[in-house]
């Protein structure tokens, strides 16, 4: 059995698809970003999650109306935080355990 890993508009709607997405997105850009401008990464992971989020409400839904602005903004920040604790759980420990001296910490 072959198994299709890919991401649709109803998949980028849940927290969980919309935060991955943001995670691996970010790691992708976030390097060749800072070499032309030096764009806070918070801020990168917020407008980021705030186009997945509208996005997907847009393209699943239909609609994106002035009642749902608010909603799909509270909602990016949650895709927001869940993003970066994600990046704080794994990619950061190798980050540390890579930088740190032999001895340190065992």
């Amino acid at each position: 059995m072959i198994m299709e890993l890919q991401y649709t508009w109803q998949i980028l709607g849940t927290t969980a698809g919309a935060t991955a997405a943001v995670l691996l997105i970010v790691q992708f850009v976030k390097a060749p970003l800072d070499k032309v401008w030096k764009i806070p990464t918070r801020l990168l992971v917020y407008i980021l999650s705030a186009l997945i989020v509208t996005g997907a409400r847009f393209f699943g839904v239909g609609e994106v109306s002035w009642d749902t602005v608010l909603l799909l903004a509270v909602n990016a920040f949650v895709v927001a935080m869940a993003a970066m604790g994600s990046y704080e759980v794994t990619f950061a420990k190798l980050e540390q355990a890579e930088t740190k001296p032999p001895g340190v910490g065992e």
